[in-house]
C-alpha cells in the first residue's frame, strides 16, 4: 500500500471479525515498529498486546469511550518509558499512531482510545505507575469499514509565514 492511500484510507474500527491474528502478522507489525521515530532515538516506547478475555473486558468497560475494545479480539497498551527520554509523551503518541498505520497496512484495524494512562489499567497491565499509557486500542481483522468521516479543506488548517 503506498503512503498515500494509508493515510487516507486509514479508518477507526469498531467491529471487529473474531478470527485470530497469525503469529507471522505480529512479527510482520512489530518489525515494522522497529522504525518509529522517537525523541533522540530513544526508543523509549513498547506494545503489551493483550489475549486475555477477562482483562479486554475490563479494559472496555473502564470508560464509555473504550467499548470498541470489547468488539476485538486483541488489545494492544502502547507505553513510553520516562526513564529513556524526556519527551516520553511524544514518543509513545508517535509509536501508537505508526503501530495503527502499520496495522492498517497489514489490513488489521485499531481504533485510538483516549484517557487510558489510569493507575488502574497500569495496575492490570503490570505498568510501572511512572510509565505512559498513550492508548489502549482494540486490534483485529475489520468485520466493518466506515465511510471517511467529514473532514475540513485543508486550506482551513495551514498558514505561511513569509
Amino acid at each position: 500500500m503506498d503512503a498515500e492511500k494509508l493515510l487516507i484510507e486509514r479508518r477507526s474500527i469498531r467491529k471487529y471479525k473474531k478470527e485470530p491474528i497469525p503469529d507471522e502478522v505480529f512479527e510482520k507489525l512489530f518489525e515494522l515498529c522497529r522504525w518509529v521515530p522517537t525523541a533522540r532515538n530513544s526508543q523509549s516506547y513498547y506494545f503489551i498486546v493483550i489475549k486475555d478475555p477477562e482483562i479486554i473486558k475490563f479494559l472496555g468497560n473502564i470508560r464509555e469511550p473504550a467499548k470498541p475494545i470489547l468488539a476485538a479480539p486483541y488489545a494492544v497498551a502502547i507505553c513510553s518509558d520516562p526513564s529513556k527520554s524526556r519527551r516520553y509523551v511524544q514518543d509513545g503518541c508517535i509509536a501508537a499512531y505508526h503501530f495503527m498505520l502499520a496495522a492498517w497496512s497489514l489490513g488489521l484495524g485499531t481504533c485510538w482510545i483516549a484517557d487510558m494512562d489510569r493507575p488502574e489499567v497500569k495496575e492490570k497491565l503490570g505498568i510501572s505507575l511512572d510509565h505512559y499509557v498513550a492508548t489502549v486500542t482494540p486490534l483485529g481483522w475489520p468485520a466493518e469499514i466506515p465511510d471517511p468521516p467529514p473532514r475540513k479543506p485543508a486550506k482551513e488548517f495551514y498558514r505561511f509565514i513569509e
